[in-house]
């Protein structure tokens, strides 16, 4: 493996290492030190982008992401887990902003990898591939869930149905947030996204 690609390897585990370790403790995080990790790790990934791939990542993937923690942290702060939240429980209702507003990021990826590859694909078929890709992730953190329940001593896990509860409201936040960013894509942006389309050049996907 040539060094150039062994340090981006070394570069992409430790920064999903870190963000593994980052939502395992989410939970039990304060506000304010975890806005500031969520920050850093947002202005590193943003960073590596624009090194590694030579892309700018837009404002609103990176806002998306932001306010996607947030739902979280504020939840924690103001003691909101375990309680209603108009007619859901609140972690109901965080589960599925969460994944509404984490999506959009997943799209943007998915539509860059696509377009640098030269292929041809709809709006429609990227969003379809990042919603499951993304719930893939989702997968991954109800396993994480499970591991601080089981070996670091957390209470995460209410009842025999959390895990698919927390789920069922993720993919539904997926699918709204894949719906509403592929509409703002279309009317923004009306080019065909397709191989040597006149789209935006690659890293410019500024709209989704």
């Amino acid at each position: 493996m040539k060094p150039a690609r062994t340090a981006h390897v070394v570069l992409i585990g430790a920064f999903l290492i870190a963000i593994a370790a980052f939502l395992l403790k989410l939970a039990y995080t304060r506000w304010l030190p975890g806005t500031l990790l969520t920050f850093g790790l947002l202005v590193a990934g943003s960073a590596y982008a624009r090194w590694g791939w030579k892309a700018r990542v837009p404002w609103w993937v990176l806002g998306s992401l932001f306010l996607a923690v947030q739902v979280d942290l504020l939840g924690n702060h103001f003691h909101m887990y375990g309680r209603p939240f108009g007619p859901v429980q609140y972690d109901e209702f965080a589960h599925m902003m969460g994944s509404g507003l984490s999506v959009p990021a997943f799209i943007w990826l998915f539509a860059e990898v696509v377009r640098r590859q030269g292929l041809a694909l709809s709006r429609g078929w990227i969003a379809t591939l990042a919603v499951s890709l993304s719930f893939s992730a989702a997968a991954i953190y109800e396993i994480i869930e499970l591991w601080d329940e089981r070996y670091f001593g957390g209470r995460r896990i209410w009842s025999p149905h959390d895990c698919p509860n927390d789920l069922q409201w993720d993919l539904g936040g997926k699918i709204l947030g894949a719906v509403l960013t592929v509409l703002l894509w279309r009317n923004r942006e009306r080019v065909p996204l397709e191989c040597g389309g006149e789209g935006p050049k690659p890293g410019t996907l500024q709209t989704p």
